[in-house]
C-alpha cells in the first residue's frame, strides 16, 4: 500500500462535522509559522477553496487534479498565503471521483502526483479535506494513502457513538493510515460537564487506539462566519481586530465576536498538539525500522 509522505487526512464522517474548519484553520497556523503546506480539498463544494478566499472557477474548479490524476500531467498548485498553496476543488471534482470508482490502480493514481509534489521539496505537509463519508470516492483514496487521520466530532449521543465505526470503516478500506486523535469541536467553554463527558466517552472508545486531543475548540458561530466574510483565517481575523480601538467597539462602528481571540488561541494550542503527535508517532515509526 502506497502512503504519501507527510500528510494529514482531515475527516470521516458526516457533513457539519467541522471538517473544513479544522483542516483550513490548521493549515493556515502552520503556514504562518514557517511550515509550507499544501492544502488539497477534495470535496466538489470546494469549501476549503472558498475558506481561503479563492474562487474555484478562477482556478480550474477541481480540473487540475482531474487532469494530473487521470492524464498524468503536472499537479499545479495554487497561492493562498506565504508558505501556504492550494489544490482547488469545484465541479471537475466530482468528475475525478466518478472516474476513480471504475480506474484500474485508483490508489496508485491518485498518490502519485502528490509523491512527485512532497519529493520536489516544495511542501513541508500535505492536508486533505474531505468531503462527507460515502460522498466521494476520492476521499477513500485520500484514507487509503495518507499517512496521518485527523478526526474532528462535537458533542452528542449521535456524533459520539459515529466514532464507534471508524476503526470499522478502516479496516473497510485496508488502510493502513495512523489515527492521531479525536478533536472534539464547537463545545461551549462554560459546558465544563459536557467537555468532560465527552472527552470521557472519546477516550473510551478509542482505548488502545488513540487519546483524544486536550484541546476542545469551543463553540463560536459568529466568529467563524465574520473571519470568513472577512476572508481571513481566525488567527489574521483575531490579529486584525486587536489593532482595532475600544472606541471604534464601544461606539459599534466595529463589533468583534467577544470570544474571538480566545478561539484563535484554542486552535494555536491545537497545532502544537498536532506537531507533538506527529513527531513521536515518527520517532516510534523509526524505531520499528
Amino acid at each position: 500500500m502506497r502512503t504519501i509522505p507527510d500528510s494529514i487526512v482531515v475527516g470521516i464522517g458526516k457533513g457539519g462535522s467541522c471538517k473544513t474548519t479544522l483542516a483550513t484553520q490548521l493549515s493556515g497556523i502552520w503556514a504562518s509559522e514557517g511550515k509550507r503546506v499544501l492544502l488539497a480539498d477534495l470535496d466538489m463544494q470546494a469549501s476549503a477553496t472558498k475558506v481561503v478566499g479563492l474562487d474555484p472557477d478562477q482556478h480550474g474548479a477541481g480540473r487540475h487534479l482531474m487532469d494530473s490524476i487521470m492524464y498524468g500531467d503536472d499537479l499545479v498548485t495554487v497561492k493562498a498565503r506565504d508558505n501556504l498553496d492550494v489544490i482547488v476543488a469545484g465541479r471537475h471534482t466530482k468528475t475525478l471521483s466518478n472516474h476513480l470508482v471504475t480506474a484500474s490502480g485508483p490508489a496508485e493514481a491518485f498518490a502519485l502526483p502528490f509523491e512527485k509534489l512532497m519529493a520536489s521539496g516544495r511542501f513541508d505537509r500535505i492536508v486533505f479535506d474531505l468531503p462527507p463519508s460515502g460522498s466521494s470516492r476520492l476521499a477513500d483514496m485520500a484514507m487509503q494513502t495518507g499517512k496521518y487521520l485527523l478526526v474532528p466530532t462535537s458533542a452528542g449521543v449521535d456524533n459520539i457513538d459515529g466514532l464507534r465505526v471508524l476503526a470499522g470503516e478502516l479496516d473497510e478500506l485496508e488502510s493502513e493510515i495512523l489515527l492521531l486523535g479525536v478533536v472534539l469541536m464547537k463545545i461551549s467553554a462554560g459546558a465544563t460537564r459536557m467537555r468532560a463527558d465527552a472527552q470521557r466517552d472519546v477516550a473510551q472508545i478509542l482505548a488502545g487506539v488513540a487519546d483524544p486531543f486536550q484541546t476542545i475548540i469551543r463553540e463560536a458561530g459568529a466568529a467563524y462566519d465574520d473571519s470568513r466574510k472577512a476572508g481571513l483565517f481566525l488567527h489574521e481575523y483575531a490579529e486584525w481586530a486587536s489593532t482595532i480601538s475600544v472606541r471604534n467597539q464601544i461606539q459599534g462602528r466595529i463589533k468583534i465576536p467577544t470570544n474571538l481571540s480566545d478561539l484563535a488561541r484554542e486552535f494555536y494550542s491545537l497545532a502544537d498538539e498536532v506537531d507533538d503527535r506527529i513527531a513521536l508517532a515518527e520517532r516510534l515509526l523509526e524505531g520499528r525500522q
